[in-house]
């Protein structure tokens, strides 16, 4: 590697006895600040030390001789084949122009989702909306983005946008989005989620389970502008149908590079679609309008293509104007106020929704897209059009799908074909709390639950046939059996033992207290039911 170049021109005799040999092909690792000090040099003052830089997973850095770090990945490369090629044939083409039309229409034919695919999100869909219902039993649930447009990559996200029949303020958004990330970690959706609570619009993101599909989704609350803009976006769709075709070959180009989500500092698919729609309506070449109206009959794809890549590469004036789509136009930044003295290069795009937004603002790694619609023009323009040594494949110098994709899309046929993807839904459908039931709350007692049994020795409402003679209620008599036999004691209820039989069938006997002596309550019963006979006793 080019970081190591500077260690070949060190003299191998002249290396410090001190030096510890580096493990594999690494350099050997520098002397230790002891043994300077026991050569007698006095140790150097203590450096202020930077902040370490922010590393892709699986990553590592080595210090050269320089001081600076040479950066290398552990992980291998992952390759990309170009499998659209062998739709077309050995056809001769008049010009590269006309191939690489071809190729862009073979592209976006395989790129296009499947049966298989087109079931297994509908699906996926329609179950996390059922889960979103148990928490908000009135809300619905909508597509909006490239699925709404059936215009995504097979690897690429779902958006997914509820709409609650009153609003929330913003703390209760993130509390109901977080309640829904735990609703989908416990009904099995997902095993992983993440709630992007401090974004613009806040989301939740996950990907489904492998028997799900392993599906990207992401879901917002309430995020209106998302859902008006479908209509809008799919009549341009229609009017212009050159523009769906350089929509999926330019979300390719940015998703091979990593340049395609705005959460990452790069362009959404919003943002592009705005910028194609501008380079269609502005039309900077001056090409033709069945070039735009009709690209299958004319055959001008990979011109557009061209002429895109051109555009906004070295010709849009990024320091002084702004992308309006709304008006068919490139505006100047001072009429919104939208100059950065910071960035003067900055991508501004105004939303048709809201035309205070910009859409182009999170875009901050927009010289780096520059310079891949640079390289990408120069690579396709550099292709050896003229007997070639192999078979044609000019889009597959700048474009390709990675080993990845390839086994997403094995997946899913496999899921779909195997079963495995309907009794997933059916486990998610019947797992969780019930339908009705706020997440987190425990369910009302079933009705299989058994009260406490009566008291045996209740006491009545009063009934003249339920009470003996003195007004006492009168003691039900003991079981019988059939053949008139009295019954024999079983376990009473909660494993009590027995009540023991009564000792005869009428009321209590008299003087029997609870600890087995006379007691009180039975002279004050005799004097209530007999009171001359309480008065012979005194006198």
């Amino acid at each position: 590697m080019c970081a190591y170049s500077s260690l070949a021109s060190l003299d191998a005799n002249t290396e410090p006895a001190s030096t510890v040999a580096g493990p594999s092909s690494l350099p050997a690792r520098p002397p230790s600040q002891n043994a300077l000090n026991t050569q007698g040099t006095r140790p150097d003052a203590k450096r202020k030390r930077r902040p370490k830089r922010k590393r892709a997973p699986g990553s590592e850095t080595n210090a050269t001789e320089d001081g600076g770090e040479a950066a290398h990945s552990d992980v291998p490369e992952e390759t990309y084949s170009t499998p659209w090629i062998d739709t077309l044939g050995q056809t001769a083409y008049e010009s590269k122009a006309q191939r690489l039309h071809d190729e862009i229409v073979a592209f976006f034919e395989y790129a296009a989702p499947t049966p298989d695919e087109r079931h297994a999100r509908a699906t996926v869909i329609a179950q996390v909306a059922q889960v979103v219902r148990r928490r908000l039993a009135t809300a619905s649930v909508d597509t909006f983005g490239s699925v709404a447009q059936d215009l995504y990559l097979p690897d690429g996200d779902t958006d997914l946008v509820i709409t609650t029949p009153h609003t929330y303020d913003d703390e209760t958004k993130k509390r109901v989005l977080f309640q829904l990330a735990a609703l989908m970690r416990n009904t099995g959706v997902t095993d992983r989620v993440l709630v992007v609570a401090h974004a613009r619009v806040p989301v939740i993101s996950f990907q489904t389970a492998p028997d799900l599909g392993s599906l990207k989704i992401d879901i917002s609350l309430n995020a209106a502008d998302g859902l008006r803009a479908v209509p809008i976006l799919r009549d341009y769709f229609k009017r212009m149908p050159a523009l769906r075709f350089l929509v999926l070959t330019l979300k390719s180009l940015l998703s091979r590079h990593g340049l395609n989500s705005a959460s990452s500092s790069g362009l959404s698919s919003y943002g592009l679609i705005c910028l194609a729609i501008s380079f269609l309506q502005l039309n900077p070449a001056g090409r033709p309008a069945a070039y735009i109206e009709r690209p299958l009959e004319s055959e001008s794809l990979g011109v557009l293509l061209m002429d895109f890549l051109k555009y906004y590469a070295d010709e849009f004036p990024y320091e002084t104007s702004y992308v309006s789509v709304a008006q068919g136009k490139v505006l100047p930044k001072e009429e919104k106020g939208w100059e950065n003295a910071s960035r003067p290069e900055s991508l501004c795009i105004e939303c048709l929704m809201n035309p205070e937004n910009d859409v182009g603002r999170p875009t901050s790694k927009i010289r780096t897209i520059r310079a891949l619609f640079r390289e990408t023009h120069s690579l396709l323009e550099a292709y050896p059009f003229d007997a070639p040594p192999g078979p044609l494949n000019v889009l597959g110098t700048v474009l390709g799908v990675s080993e990845s994709t390839l086994a997403h899309r094995a997946l899913i046929k496999e899921v779909v074909t195997s079963g495995r993807l309907t009794m997933a839904l059916h486990r998610v459908q019947n797992s969780g709390p019930p339908a009705g039931v706020p997440s987190g709350r425990r369910p009302p007692p079933s009705s299989a639950q058994q009260p406490y049994p009566p008291r045996q020795y209740s006491r009545t409402n009063g009934n003249a046939d339920s009470r003996d003679g003195k007004g006492l209620p009168r003691r039900p008599p003991p079981p019988t059996a059939e053949g008139g036999g009295q019954v024999s004691a079983r376990p009473g209820a909660h494993g009590l033992p027995a009540r023991p039989p009564p000792p005869e069938a009428g009321y209590p006997q008299r003087g029997a207290g609870r600890g087995g002596g006379p007691t009180s309550g039975g002279r004050l019963l005799d004097r209530i039911s007999d009171p001359q006979a309480s008065k012979r006793r005194r006198g």
